[in-house]
């Protein structure tokens, strides 16, 4: 029996991610300014793990620290992040994470970038970004990186939670 496409394996936490009240104000574009500033501190954390492993152009820790400096808030690391990146300890997790994250900049933040209006989005910029999906490509036909890619997916589930915690606003 074959293995279903990493998509669809990963499909339901995806629209959970979506469907989260951090994940859900981001996706308007009008995410309170504190919870965007703390999703892009927490990327920052696990980019600065999975980076070093990824091709060149999928980087994007120069620009999240970017993104970050904008945005002038002072905000901690978030423990969900470290503890994230502290199991990012082999090929397959990396490669899981780097799915995850470089399809959601890539496909997601193209939108995303479109609708953060006054929010800055470099870390959402790509140089060559058709490179850039020729790469994801690479990992999105990947059979072995499944369980990897929903543990990505269930750790920024629960940065989002922290954020939701850590920084209450009314919506």
């Amino acid at each position: 029996m074959q293995a279903k496409p990493l998509w669809e394996e990963t499909r339901e936490l995806h629209h959970a991610c979506e469907r989260h009240a951090v994940g859900g104000a981001m996706a308007t574009g009008k995410p309170p300014a504190i919870w965007y500033a703390a999703w892009l501190v927490a990327l920052n954390q696990i980019h600065s793990i999975v980076d070093p492993h990824m091709p060149g152009i999928l980087n994007r820790t120069d620009r999240l620290i970017e993104d970050i400096n904008i945005m002038q808030y002072e905000l901690p690391k978030l423990e969900a992040a470290k503890v994230y990146t502290l199991t990012l300890t082999d090929e397959k997790k990396i490669a899981g994470a780097a799915y995850v994250l470089t399809g959601a900049h890539l496909m997601g933040g193209e939108i995303m970038r479109r609708r953060l209006e006054g929010f800055p989005t470099k870390h959402l910029e790509w140089d060559d970004r058709k490179e850039a999906i020729a790469i994801l490509q690479q990992y999105r036909t990947r059979d072995d990186i499944g369980e990897e890619a929903k543990d990505c997916f269930k750790a920024l589930l629960t940065i989002m939670d922290e954020i939701e915690r850590l920084y209450t606003v009314s919506l």
